[in-house]
């Protein structure tokens, strides 16, 4: 919702940049100010840089794009298939997640969904509005193939990490924002400067440090399954605060997409139930 009251005055790229630069001056001082240094070996930092670029550069400026032919309830539908395709990219990337019939059954669902969603505008022939879908489908792809390093990184508090890989998404786009686009628009409304900061400080900075350290306890699928209150948010706030009324395949969306996490859930639910009791079965390179 954020986004789309910053695209009045900021483009797309301009608002993934200032949000990752807000975010980044807000951590850097928290880190120095309790104490905490950040690491020197080449390994991590080559994996702050990957993440950088994939959990915040990218995906940032695609959904900011995309919002751009979209509405942010749309927008919200569309982030829930993040459950959907962690579980795809979870069964092909690693050696102990594979699929169970509820999960292949809540994917099928789930998806059918998201091509509900996609296919109406197809068939209106609003192209540029299935782009705009495809683009926040992309973003969240970036996200979940990021959420994997993220577990590769170990040893580092969750704030160190957060700071560390914000710095670097910050190295990406600030001097390709100031050479190729105008990160200071004039006059601004103060609605979108407000939106900005807090894109940059609550779902950015702060929420980035809570994802991390859940990533690491619970994994990328349990994670995703957040997904489940996004598209019910979205609409609500889409609603209330920018008139933006649901259409039919909207709601036939999320119908779908509800009923096929819930169906997920089963699967996931009883595989972290058996993990519990039997710990030992957990192997050491398991990624969700």
């Amino acid at each position: 919702m954020c986004i789309e009251v910053a695209l009045k005055d900021f483009s797309p790229f301009s608002i993934a940049a200032w949000r990752i630069v807000i975010a980044t001056a807000a951590l850097i001082p928290l880190v120095l100010g309790m104490s905490f240094s950040f690491p020197r070996d080449q390994k991590t930092w080559l994996l702050f840089f990957a993440t950088g670029l994939l959990y915040n550069a990218v995906p940032f400026t695609l959904i900011s794009w995309g919002q751009q032919f979209i509405t942010s309830g749309t927008t919200s539908i569309v982030i829930a298939s993040g459950t959907f395709i962690s579980l795809l990219l979870s069964h092909f990337l690693t050696h102990d997640d594979r699929f169970t019939l509820p999960k292949f059954a809540g994917v099928t669902i789930g998806f059918s969904g998201v091509v509900v969603l996609t296919g109406v505008e197809a068939l209106d022939g609003s192209s540029e509005a299935v782009l705009g879908q495809l683009a926040i489908v992309a973003a969240v792809s970036f996200y979940i193939l990021s959420s994997l390093i993220v577990r590769r990184i170990t040893g580092v508090p969750p704030l160190v990490m957060s700071a560390g890989i914000l710095a670097t998404s910050s190295i990406y786009m600030a001097p390709v924002i100031l050479l190729f686009d105008n990160p200071f628009p004039s006059s601004p409304e103060w609605s979108s400067i407000t939106a900005l900061i807090f894109l940059g400080l609550v779902p950015t900075a702060f929420a980035y440090m809570l994802r991390i350290q859940i990533v690491h306890q619970v994994g990328t699928t349990f994670l995703s399954q957040v997904s489940l209150l996004i598209p019910m948010f979205g609409l609500f706030w889409g609603w209330l605060f920018l008139d933006e009324i649901p259409t039919q395949a909207s709601w036939t969306a999320l119908v779908l997409i509800t009923i096929g996490m819930v169906v997920t859930q089963m699967g996931i639910g009883r595989r972290l139930t058996t993990t519990r009791q039997n710990p030992n079965n957990r192997k050491p390179d398991q990624i969700t």
